[in-house]
């Protein structure tokens, strides 16, 4: 599974878009939600809650949609699509070092300890992905504290 990555090559990548505001309403989110295997044990209100707090966003093929050392790591969840998980060598290299498909989070500790994140994540292919913030996820804790927690 490990490849070796110039971290140029990590580089030249396409930038994530948000879904378009009509994508944003609160159905397409809850859509998004239930589509995932990440929350399948969420009820229908904890997901209309959780759909308040989550952002959808298209990333395509070769897309950083996180960044290794970055400190405002978010939680992501991958609703469509593969992603490759890299951990940069001394020797300014990346080492794919996971591939993670639909269903999948990544970037939670970051989240919970405020630490940088620990390895950089690129859409493998096309891909969609929910995005919660620090912020968010605060916020979410404040209003229900066990949802927060299940979903971690």
């Amino acid at each position: 599974m490990s490849e070796i990555c110039p971290t140029a090559a990590l580089e030249l990548n396409q930038e994530l878009s948000l879904l378009s505001d009509s994508d944003q309403a609160h159905g397409t989110i809850h859509a998004l939600i239930e589509k995932s295997n990440f929350f399948s044990d969420l009820d229908q209100d904890e997901i209309a809650m959780l759909a308040v707090w989550i952002k959808a966003f298209k990333a395509p093929t070769g897309t950083m949609i996180l960044k290794e050392g970055d400190p405002n790591a978010s939680l992501c969840i991958i609703v469509e699509g593969d992603v490759n998980i890299f951990k940069e060598t001394s020797h300014n290299e990346h080492i794919r070092i996971a591939e993670i498909s639909s269903g999948a989070s990544i970037g939670e500790m970051g989240v919970i300890d405020g630490q940088p994140l620990s390895a950089s994540a690129v859409s493998s292919s096309d891909s969609v992905v929910l995005i919660m913030t620090p912020k968010d996820f605060n916020n979410l804790m404040t209003k229900n504290s066990n949802l927060g927690v299940k979903i971690l």
